[in-house]
């Protein structure tokens, strides 16, 4: 399976779970539309275990992605720093 979800500040994410022949289901479901984009909808669904473990990951790669940025920034800062200077 390949997943690709794009995710702004501006998506609307609703959340809600339900049985389905006797099977516990959770589903996140999101809007999102730029005009004149066929972006819109969707729906993701699975075991709640499942969702879960998603929604661990995603948090490991959004701190990550964190600490990536702030090293960069650090990069950048001693970098740009003069031969003998001190940064902070």
């Amino acid at each position: 399976m390949n997943v690709m979800l794009h995710l702004t500040d501006d998506t609307q994410l609703r959340a809600h779970g339900f049985l389905a022949n006797g099977r516990l289901f959770a589903e996140v479901a999101w809007d999102f539309s730029i005009p004149d984009s066929r972006l819109g909808e969707g729906t993701l669904w699975g075991t709640p275990a499942m969702l879960r473990q998603l929604a661990a990951l995603a948090v490991q790669a959004a701190i990550q992605a964190e600490e990536e940025a702030c090293w960069q920034a650090h990069q950048a800062t001693t970098t740009a720093a003069a031969p003998g200077s001190r940064v902070a």
